[in-house]
């Protein structure tokens, strides 16, 4: 197993918290943007899940592969599995023999050590700029003595390898859209679930919204307004208030799918099961068109 070593800076990778997030300060909140919208026929559209009852055997694998490795609380244990079971279903589905996959965003390696240990044909790269994170993952590791998985420790636009299936779960952000693009010039397929909506904004990369239909219908502001209101998803929350907010998170990530169709992929977004297992629980799918 190889570890490079670049300058580390603040991790993108946040994992969603179960609070109540402050109002934000825009005049009739999202239901004008969201109305505007549906007005131009566009509304939150959400693929079926491919591989609903796919799940991992959990009890069957050794127990530093399962996340309450990753010293953590049962509850929160159990809701990580969960949410691997979304991940890991369909990248399996996607992964061939030879493959390399990249676990962007990586933190203490729960989804890539998974993915090493199940997918023994595949070399599995994490990519995180978190030392304590990477050694964490790279300890993990060694005990299950695993020889397809890499680890990197670097900012994830840093790496510029080739590799053909790119995963994120919860990158804070516009991580999110840094792992798509990073995907997108590889010709890599993407499994990406989004975080921290609130904190996506303009940088001198990306621009909001992505996609040309959404360009025409909001302006820079009204997509905030949709971004800041996507982190409205607390389980505290009243259940009319968190539908709004899951709509638009919905939104948002139909934005980034169809701006990766903009550019010659296939994309959907889907919603986790159960949902409970994240406030934040969008999976965007995208695969290059052959």
């Amino acid at each position: 197993m190889n570890t490079r070593h670049q300058e580390p800076s603040a991790s993108s990778k946040t994992e969603p918290q179960e609070k109540e997030v402050p109002e934000c300060h825009f005049l009739g909140g999202p239901r004008p943007t969201m109305t505007k919208l549906k007005d131009h026929g566009v509304e939150a559209d959400f693929s079926p899940h491919p591989c609903p009852t796919q799940t991992i055997d959990w009890g069957s694998l050794p127990a530093a592969v399962s996340p309450a490795e990753g010293k953590m609380s049962s509850d929160r244990a159990l809701r990580k599995q969960q949410q691997l079971n979304n991940l890991l279903s369909v990248v399996s589905n996607m992964a061939k023999p030879g493959n390399t996959i990249v676990d962007f965003c990586s933190g203490g390696g729960h989804v890539g050590i998974v993915l090493a240990y199940l997918l023994p044909s595949c070399q599995i790269i994490l990519i995180e700029n978190k030392e304590e994170s990477l050694m964490r993952a790279r300890d993990r590791s060694n005990g299950l003595g695993l020889t397809n998985i890499w680890f990197v420790q670097a900012n994830l636009d840093y790496f510029t390898g080739n590799f053909n299936i790119g995963v994120a779960l919860h990158a804070c952000g516009v991580a999110t859209d840094m792992v798509i693009e990073q995907c997108i010039i590889a010709r890599a397929a993407f499994v990406v679930c989004p975080c921290c909506y609130g904190f996506i904004q303009n940088t001198f990369k990306t621009t909001f919204p992505q996609s040309c239909r959404f360009q025409n219908i909001l302006s820079y502001k009204e997509h905030m307004v949709l971004c800041r209101f996507a982190d409205q998803t607390a389980v505290q929350l009243p259940p009319e208030r968190r539908l709004i907010g899951k709509n638009c998170m919905g939104l948002v990530d139909l934005d980034r799918a169809w701006a990766s169709e903009q550019r010659g992929y296939k994309a959907q977004v889907i919603s986790m099961e159960p949902e409970s297992c994240s406030p934040k629980n969008n999976m965007i799918v995208g695969c290059p068109n052959e």
